[in-house]
């Protein structure tokens, strides 16, 4: 390079030495790989929640598949898999699929139930011959409920001062003298309702659909509310052995003048159940739930027995339960309300265009245990 000065002006040297540059560069780059930021459509796991306990209508079993880890908090419910339970008498139970809710499965014998001391084991076949089966559970049973019960919650307001804002649901129990108690709580909330789908149309010239009226429902019907997220609630009798548990918290709600209506369960679980769920309550305050895609999974007592490259993920928990339903009566307060979070009323109701209430596990004509209305 030093040659060519005597040959030409620096001004010319100036765009040599720049093109040369771009030229080694240029060089540099056709010789990296670019990376290939694809993931695999799917995962080759399947996520199974199965809960058997000792009170009707508490029986699920539920099989997701994660989807692609560029589609976030997507899975897929698993349809037409065979699912069943054994217990340690050889009894067998068969689940069959929810028709409405993929992914859902609940037992063929609806009053169906478990049995205080005696071990069960969950199996699961898919449609590619994959065989799922869980460690064997036991049934121990659980201290009864004290009391379920309500508390105002309270905010002040700058124009109106004190005011209520909705309601702590709080319950009380007695851990009995004996070590490794440990429990999971969780509700249910029933809905009666009285219509069942949202009708959606396109304005003139609109691209979106928009909602436009609600058709009515086949009476009685229900629809079902329950703790999905961030939700575990478990508690291990290590530091309280023997003693009360008092103004356990169990749900908040907004206030709002109509009735509220729920069922609270109080499980007893396994140490291993206890492990798993507190590794799920950990995970899921940032990722959500057991049912997030694959990196946020937690293996729990599912395998699949015949090909060890599959993943297992979620937990198979038997329960003893003790259940308490009740209704909020929100119209009686203590404090002066604030304005109103109510769910939406309809403005429009089609009443000539009936939808059956069809069983699922979110929807039921079956009028709830506790319901005294």
């Amino acid at each position: 390079m030093a040659a060519l000065h005597g040959l030409y002006p620096d001004s010319i040297m100036k765009i040599i030495q720049i093109l040369s540059l771009l030229f080694l560069a240029l060089l540099l780059n056709t010789c990296i790989s670019p990376f290939n930021a694809n993931a695999p459509y799917e995962v080759d796991g399947l996520v199974i929640s199965g809960t058997l306990t000792t009170t009707t209508g508490l029986q699920e079993v539920e099989l997701r598949r994660p989807a692609a880890f560029t589609t976030a908090s997507i899975n897929y419910g698993v349809k037409d898999a065979k699912v069943w339970i054994v217990d340690n008498q050889g009894n067998k139970q068969d689940f069959v699929a929810d028709q409405v809710n993929a992914g859902f499965y609940f037992p063929a014998d609806k009053k169906y139930i478990a049995e205080k001391g005696k071990t069960y084991i969950l199996h699961v076949l898919t449609q590619d011959q994959s065989k799922y089966e869980s460690a064997p559970e036991t049934v121990k049973a659980v201290a009864p409920i004290k009391n379920v019960y309500t508390e105002e919650v309270t905010t002040t307001d700058a124009g109106l001062g004190k005011v209520l804002s909705g309601y702590n649901i709080l319950l009380d129990t007695e851990d009995p003298a004996t070590k490794g108690d440990y429990y999971r709580w969780s509700w249910k909330h029933f809905e009666s309702i009285s219509f069942c789908k949202e009708v959606y149309a396109f304005p003139s010239r609109a691209r979106t659909a928009t909602l436009t009226a609600f058709s009515c429902c086949e009476l009685p019907c229900w629809d079902i509310d329950r703790c999905y997220k961030n939700c575990t609630n478990i508690m291990s009798d290590v530091l309280i052995n023997g003693k009360s548990i008092s103004r356990h918290p169990i749900l908040s709600i907004p206030y709002c003048s109509t009735d509220y209506y729920v069922e609270v369960q109080q499980r007893s679980i396994t140490k291993d159940a206890y492990d798993y769920w507190q590794a799920v309550e950990q995970l899921s305050a940032n990722n959500g739930s057991i049912f997030d895609v694959a990196p946020a999974a937690i293996r729990g007592n599912m395998s699949c027995i015949n090909d060890a490259k599959k993943t297992a993920f979620g937990f198979f928990e038997v329960s003893d339960v003790q259940e308490r339903g009740f209704f909020i009566k929100r119209s009686e307060v203590k404090n002066r309300a604030v304005l109103q979070r109510c769910p939406p009323s309809p403005t429009n109701i089609e009443l000539f265009t009936c939808e059956p209430c069809r069983e699922s596990a979110y929807r039921t004509k079956v009028k709830p245990k506790y319901w005294t209305k």
